[in-house]
């Protein structure tokens, strides 16, 4: 799966713009997360790589900031693909959003020459890739998208999460539309506060049948968040900064009878 995604992004390197709204998916500054795959609860055999594509040579830093984390990528050539080394799972530096809650594990890349940059988390054949938009394109207010949460395998929530950008204190309105594993009821309204580089992850609660952990058959299924409300709103300290909001599923199974036979995690900003 990695070798033909990366395949792919060789044959396809393109950004996609649109001049009227100088928008560009080419960029010098990103901030991701390590989105939840379900093999993190397991093994932890799961693994997070990004993609940079560049037409111009280009040094690269990759950084979380809230856990004292960077690596410097010089001198990457024009017109090459670079996959980084394996972004940190254990220890002090772990990047992986496991639970709902705040967390400082935003990842930042940043570039000295415009690239593209893209997310892949994967385990064996269960991988998902994301493409990253860069900061200077973000906005203000989303709705996430998911979907229905079948899955063959247990502990597949359905989740979102928001990372801060902006410098400064940015206050978030959630308002999911499903329940979630902090407790928040559909139709909810909760109030958080970030500052740069600074993540809050929302987990879809997880839906318990007999056919799910107790020796039946599955579908193992989780809440369906979409539609749920993200909004950065001004406080006190000044107007409402932007946000990078990524949905997904720590694996999903996309079936017309609603029977997986196997499933994928898969991430999407």
């Amino acid at each position: 799966m990695r070798k033909f995604l990366l395949n792919l992004f060789i044959v396809c390197f393109v950004s996609f713009s649109a001049n009227a709204q100088s928008f560009s998916n080419q960029g010098k500054d990103f901030w991701v997360g390590y989105g939840y795959h379900q093999v993190m609860v397991g093994n932890n055999g799961q693994d997070m790589v990004l993609y940079f594509a560049t037409d111009q040579l280009t040094t690269v830093t990759v950084s979380i900031p809230g856990l004292g984390y960077t690596q410097t990528y010089p001198n990457i050539a024009a017109n090459t693909i670079f996959t980084t080394p394996i972004l940190p799972k254990t220890g002090a530096t772990d990047a992986r959003l496991l639970t709902s809650g705040l967390s400082s594990k935003g990842i930042h890349i940043e570039s000295t020459s415009p690239i593209v940059a893209y997310a892949h988390i994967y385990n064996a054949s269960v991988s998902g890739a994301c493409v990253l938009l860069p900061t200077n394109t973000l906005g203000k207010e989303y709705y996430s998208i998911n979907y229905t949460n079948n899955s063959n395998s247990a502990n597949a929530n359905s989740w979102f999460y928001i990372v801060a950008a902006d410098t400064g204190t940015t206050v978030v309105e959630i308002e999911p539309s499903a329940s979630t594993t902090n407790g928040w009821s559909a139709g909810s309204s909760n109030t958080i506060t970030l500052t740069q580089g600074q993540v809050y992850n929302v987990m879809g609660s997880l839906i318990l049948n007999a056919g799910c952990g107790g020796g039946g058959q599955p579908p193992c299924t989780s809440v369906d968040l979409t539609g749920s409300v993200i909004k950065s709103v001004a406080s006190g300290s000044g107007v409402c900064k932007k946000i990078a909001v990524f949905s997904g599923s720590g694996r999903i199974s996309l079936t017309c009878n609603n029977t997986p036979s196997s499933s994928d995690n898969y991430m999407v900003q």
